[in-house]
């Protein structure tokens, strides 16, 4: 028993040491899941109310990527996940696939999907689930990202005429049929 209050004894006066001289309050580390989700959920959550804080920010291909006067699709998910999470994200939207494929487990069912996850879609080819029953979607060139609100809703921004940075139900429209697949950038 002794040995046990000895060795508490120890750790706790090199503890107050460190304290004393650096300043440091350590935070405790985690080796559960627990820590990493609420961790994960809180960058998620920022990054999702800096993204609505731009809704109605207006589309442009190509935007400047030093200002947010105006967004691409690319353009807003890296702006967003590097304010809200900390992560920079690669420039386009196929960068980006390429990063989530990387760092994440994926998946081609949108109902899988996380909040806060990306969205990756391919070209428009029309606007019925027919137009796209017979693409080989893992073939399929990337050409728009998008942020997962959960409730079968996207946050991402694609013309002009849309309006710019809004929120979208995609169920039942082209968006779900140009879904290629979704992951985590945290």
């Amino acid at each position: 028993m002794k040995t046990i209050s000895i060795k508490k004894l120890v750790v706790a006066g090199l503890l107050s040491t460190a304290l004393l001289s650096t300043g440091v309050i350590p935070s405790p580390v985690s080796t559960d899941n627990y820590t990493y989700a609420a961790s994960a959920s809180s960058k998620i959550n920022k990054t999702i109310s800096i993204g609505k804080t731009y809704l109605g920010t207006p589309y442009e291909f190509g935007s400047n990527r030093s200002n947010t006067k105006t967004f691409d699709c690319s353009d807003f998910v890296k702006w967003i996940f590097k304010k809200g999470a900390g992560v920079t994200l690669p420039g386009s939207s196929a960068t980006q696939a390429a990063y989530v494929k990387k760092h994440s487990k994926t998946t081609t069912n949108w109902r899988n999907l996380k909040k806060g996850d990306l969205m990756f879609f391919m070209s428009y080819k029309g606007s019925k689930k027919s137009d796209y029953s017979k693409i080989n979607k893992s073939k399929q060139k990337i050409t728009h990202v998008g942020v997962y609100l959960g409730d079968g809703k996207i946050m991402h921004t694609y013309s002009k005429a849309s309006g710019g940075v809004r929120i979208d139900s995609f169920k039942g429209k082209s968006w779900e049929y140009r879904f290629v697949f979704g992951g985590s950038a945290i």
